[in-house]
């Protein structure tokens, strides 16, 4: 049985209801880590002034997810007649490392609105080490695996299915 096609509307809400979802799960990933990066700061007495970008990074990046999803960019990493745990990695490994990037961004155009250069930006970040850099996109990926296996189940099982299995009682 066939799906009926959706109207523009129903589109539209459907759009701003995953967005907002997206949003929020990575304004939590990023609140937390803000939150563990000032416990830190603090416990070691370390003299940094904590900024906190989390619900715009959140914004952005949940716009640029929807933005590849839209556009199908995330197909090549279904490898067809493999399990589940493929596509989940794989998108969990190109989300984390876009998150990545646009962390180093940020922190580089904090840097220039502070006066420093492009590359005083760049290599202040977290120390400026690769290390760093790799730490931050490994804690990312862990996070986003739970975010990309519902997604991923929801491309299998139809978002409409998944979605009523997760928030709706079961009467067993």
């Amino acid at each position: 049985m066939a799906t009926p096609a959706l109207t523009v509307k129903q589109k539209i809400y459907l759009g701003i209801k995953e967005y907002i979802l997206i949003t929020f799960y990575l304004w939590l990933i990023f609140a937390l880590f803000d939150v563990y990066r000032s416990v830190l700061v603090a416990q070691y007495h370390i003299d940094v002034v904590a900024k906190s970008f989390a619900l715009i990074n959140a914004l952005a990046l949940a716009k640029i997810a929807l933005i590849a999803k839209e556009l199908r960019l995330d197909a090549r990493l279904r490898p067809k007649g493999r399990p589940l745990i493929y596509p989940t990695l794989l998108n969990a490994a190109a989300f984390a490392g876009l998150l990545a990037v646009f962390k180093i961004l940020e922190e580089v155009a904090v840097g220039m609105y502070h006066g420093q250069s492009f590359a005083a930006s760049a290599t202040s970040w977290q120390g400026g080490s690769l290390k760093a850099i790799f730490c931050i996109a490994g804690i990312f990926f862990v996070m986003l695996i739970p975010f990309c296996a519902f997604s991923e189940l929801g491309i299998v099982l139809g978002e409409s299915k998944l979605s009523h299995l997760f928030f709706r009682s079961q009467h067993l």
